[in-house]
């Protein structure tokens, strides 16, 4: 695999694709996306570690805040009784039901505010892929302005980079609540929007991702049209490309959790080390193939006569 495997493809002179008006494929093959990603990762691994560390460190403050604070909710006792579930002592049916009932929930106000603090550091989570999204750019680019730098430039997206999270989360927490009231209603509404929203969310969810390479990477908050336009007749290969990918990875996580479980480790334990190091791994090697994709998509627009770049900003 060659380097131009991975970077972006060149623009045609402007006397070829302006007056065909046509779009070129925009995508490189599946195998050259891997090639093209692991190049990136196997020369710039020392700064995609460095992202790596920014998003365990937050993954490690929201994980052990959610593992004091489900604790207690549920009378000091919420991981032990996973252990139980986990270790085979719970077989039956019987078992099962009696397991479910020994849950009991106390709210406190100790326990809200360390699950809250989970929920932020969840969401400044999403920095490691914005620096990891500035390091993969450098690479295309041929810049070599290190791990640090680019974690500064994504501290200075942060306020972009919360805004589209918060948005989502609230579209989110919305169908949630919209669901809960149609459930209520009538069961039958309950599972049609539940259902609808599976598809809808299946469907557009893989194609955000490069609206979200947009925030790690372009200036001010992102453009839904040039998003689209980035796109363009591309949609199901990006959105191939992009499940093909999330499913490689969540299939590398489980492994891992198998593979942990089955060791003495406790649950809560195998579960921690998947999510502080296991996970943060995976996310810096996704998000370069996703900016590989988004540099394909650039490329393909300009080649097209889009001119992406008057759409900044």
């Amino acid at each position: 695999m060659t380097d131009d495997d991975m970077r972006p493809r060149p623009v045609p002179p402007p006397s070829e694709s302006r007056h065909s008006g046509r779009r070129p494929d925009a995508h490189r093959s599946v195998g050259a996306l891997w090639g093209g990603t692991f190049a990136v990762v196997g020369r710039r691994w020392r700064d995609l570690a460095v992202a790596a560390t920014l998003g365990s460190a937050l993954w490690l403050v929201a994980f052990v805040s959610a593992y004091v604070g489900m604790d207690e909710l549920f009378d000091g006792r919420f991981w032990e009784k996973l252990d139980a579930l986990f270790d085979g002592q719970i077989e039956t049916s019987a078992e099962v039901e009696v397991w479910m009932a020994s849950f009991e929930f106390i709210f406190t106000p100790q326990a809200a505010v360390l699950l809250l603090v989970a929920l932020i550091a969840s969401f400044f989570s999403i920095l490691q892929a914005a620096a990891s999204a500035q390091i993969a750019r450098q690479e295309l680019t041929g810049i070599n302005a290190g791990g640090s730098t680019a974690v500064s430039i994504a501290l200075s997206r942060l306020p972009a980079l919360l805004l589209v999270n918060l948005v989502l989360f609230v579209i989110q927490a919305v169908l949630f609540l919209v669901g809960m009231g149609l459930a209520a209603a009538a069961d039958s509404l309950g599972v049609v929007w539940d259902l609808i929203t599976f598809v809808v969310v299946a469907v557009i969810g893989p194609l955000l991702t490069i609206l979200w390479v947009m925030v790690y990477v372009e200036p001010g908050l992102p453009s839904l049209r040039r998003w689209s336009r980035l796109l363009g007749r591309t949609k199901l290969a990006t959105w191939g490309r992009v499940v093909l990918f999330d499913l490689v990875r969540m299939v590398f996580a489980a492994v891992a959790f198998v593979v942990l479980m089955l060791s003495p480790l406790s649950f809560a334990y195998s579960l921690a080390i998947v999510v502080v190091l296991v996970w943060p791994v995976t996310v810096g090697i996704v998000t370069v193939s996703h900016v590989i994709m988004y540099g394909d998509l650039v490329s393909a627009l300009s080649s097209a006569g889009g001119a992406p770049e008057d759409d900044q900003g």
